[in-house]
């Protein structure tokens, strides 16, 4: 499905960037965990790169944040350098 192809999309290019998850069956968000553990830091640190998340901790999943992947192919691609910008501020 259209939500399957993005999901897979945004799974393989975070994977790669060093992020753990657990790819979603359904729905059309993931809830990667955040290399610290205060995720409203670590969302400032990817709207520093124009990314839009949510913090995990307002979902009950402190540590945690919420990306939602109904957006454009285009919008998803674009993304990876900022959010391997954003983790590699914090991974040793």
């Amino acid at each position: 499905s259209l939500y399957q192809k993005k999901r897979d999309m945004l799974c393989n290019g975070l994977a790669d960037c060093g992020y753990e998850f657990q790819k979603p069956q359904g729905a059309f968000y993931l809830f990667p965990r955040t290399p610290i553990e205060d995720d409203v830091a670590f969302v400032a640190a990817l709207q520093e790169e124009n990314i839009l998340t949510v913090p995990g901790s307002g979902f009950y999943g402190p540590g945690h944040v919420r990306i939602a992947y109904c957006v454009d192919d285009r919008t998803i691609e674009k993304a990876m350098p900022g959010f391997a910008k954003g983790i590699k501020k914090f991974k040793k």
